[in-house]
C-alpha cells in the first residue's frame, strides 16, 4: 500500500508538470529512451517511475512524433504517424525532436531529495526529480533570470523559461523585438546545421563556436557538443548529426504552432529559394512570460495539428523540403536562404507578447 501510494504521489507531481511549452511530446518517450532509462531501476523504483509516466499522459500527447514521421513519410492515421517507435523517422533525429523540451543536464547540488546528483536529468530517466524542478522554474521564472548567468539555470530552465526559449521559436521575454528572436532561431540553425554535417566533432567546445551570437548563450559553460546534445547517453553519439537535425526540426514545427507565433496565411504561388513552398510571414513571435498555458496547450495539442496540415506548404512539407536538404549534405550557405524564407518576419521591431489569444 505504502508503494502505491508513493506511486501515485510521483504521478501527480508529473502531472503538474505536464504543461510544457511546444507541440506536445509523447511521455514515455521511444524505446530506447526507456531501455536507458530503466536498464539500472531497481524493482520498487522501476514501477514507480512507470506508473509517474502513466499519469502525464492525459497530459501530453505524440505530436511532435506525429509532425516526424510524417515528414519520413508517414502516411497512416496518427496512431500510426504518433508512435513514438514507429520505423518512419529515425531514433536519433526523434532524440533530437525530443532534445529542445527535455534536454540532458546535471545539477551540482540541490535540496529535492528525488534528484540524483551523480545522474543526468531528463524526465524520462528522472522523472519526480525532472517536475520538481519544473515547478520551481514556473513558478519563479518572473523572480529569476535562467540565463547563462545564472548560476542555478540548467538546461531545462533556460530552454522553458529562459533565454533559450527561441530553440522553440519563441520570444525569450514579453516586448523582444521580432529581429533579436530571428537572429537567434537562425543562429540555432546554424549551429545544428554544421553539427548535422560533422563540421563540428563530439569534442569541439562550445565556447570555441564562432557563429556570431552563440557564445553569448554557451561561451561559459565549460561542455563540448557532444555534453549538449547526448550527456548520459552515449548510444546516440554515432549518431549526433541527426540529433541536431532533429532539434531543428523541433525549432521549425515550434513556429507554426499559434502559441509560439503568429503567422499570416501563405499566399498562393510565393516561393522561397529553390521553389520550395513559402509560408506564411510571422507576424508576432510570442513570449511564454504571459501567456495563459492551458490555452497554449491547446495550440500544441494534436487537435490543432490538424488545422495546420492543410495551410500550403503545412508543417510536413517544409520539414520535408530541409530533410530532403538535409539528406543531399547541402551547406549551410545553401540552406541559410530557405531557412531564413520560413523564418521571415512582417516587422523587424515588431515586440513579442503572449498574443491576444493566449493572454492569462
Amino acid at each position: 500500500m505504502q508503494m502505491v501510494r508513493k506511486s501515485v504521489v510521483v504521478a501527480m507531481a508529473i502531472c503538474i508538470a505536464g504543461q510544457a511549452h511546444a507541440f506536445k511530446l509523447s511521455p514515455t518517450g521511444t524505446s530506447l529512451d526507456r531501455q536507458r532509462a530503466y536498464a539500472k531501476a531497481g524493482w520498487f523504483e522501476l514501477v514507480q517511475e512507470k506508473l509517474a509516466l502513466r499519469g502525464i499522459h492525459n497530459f501530453t500527447e505524440p505530436v511532435h512524433e506525429e509532425i516526424t514521421h510524417r515528414i519520413y513519410e508517414c502516411d497512416a492515421d496518427q496512431n500510426i504517424c504518433g508512435d513514438p517507435d514507429g520505423d518512419y523517422a529515425p531514433k536519433p533525429v526523434l532524440a533530437g525532436v525530443r532534445w529542445n523540451d527535455d534536454p540532458p543536464f546535471r545539477l551540482n547540488g540541490s535540496s529535492i531529495s528525488e534528484c540524483k546528483l551523480d545522474e543526468t536529468i531528463r524526465i524520462i530517466t528522472q522523472p519526480m526529480c525532472w517536475a520538481k524542478l519544473f515547478k520551481y522554474a514556473e513558478s519563479n521564472a518572473s523572480n529569476e533570470s535562467f540565463d547563462a548567468g545564472h548560476t542555478a539555470s540548467n538546461l531545462m530552465y533556460r530552454s522553458h523559461f529562459g533565454d533559450l526559449q527561441f530553440v522553440h521559436s519563441m520570444a525569450s521575454k514579453d516586448e523582444e523585438a521580432a529581429e533579436v528572436t530571428q537572429r537567434n532561431i537562425l543562429m540555432w540553425a546554424e549551429f545544428t546545421w554544421r553539427v548535422g554535417l560533422g563540421e563540428y566533432s563530439h569534442g569541439t567546445l562550445l565556447k570555441e563556436i564562432k557563429i556570431p551570437g552563440f557564445n553569448q548563450y554557451f561561451g561559459n559553460v565549460g561542455w563540448n557538443v557532444q555534453d549538449l546534445f547526448t550527456l548520459g547517453n552515449p548510444p546516440l553519439r554515432k549518431n549526433m548529426g541527426d540529433v541536431a537535425f532533429g532539434s531543428l526540426l523541433h525549432m521549425v514545427e515550434d513556429s507554426f504552432s499559434r502559441g509560439h507565433a503568429s503567422r499570416a496565411e501563405g499566399v498562393y504561388g510565393e516561393t522561397c529559394p529553390g521553389g520550395r513552398g513559402k509560408p506564411g510571414i510571422i507576424q508576432e513571435f510570442h513570449s511564454y512570460q504571459n501567456q495563459d498555458h492551458g490555452k497554449h496547450g491547446e495550440s500544441d495539442s494534436r487537435t490543432a495539428l490538424g488545422d495546420q496540415l492543410v495551410e500550403k506548404p503545412s508543417v510536413v512539407a517544409v520539414g520535408r523540403d530541409l530533410r530532403t536538404l538535409y539528406e543531399q549534405r547541402a551547406s549551410w550557405e545553401a540552406v541559410r536562404p530557405y531557412l531564413a524564407c520560413i523564418f521571415a518576419i512582417e516587422d523587424f521591431s515588431a515586440q513579442a507578447s503572449a498574443g491576444s489569444a493566449f493572454n492569462k
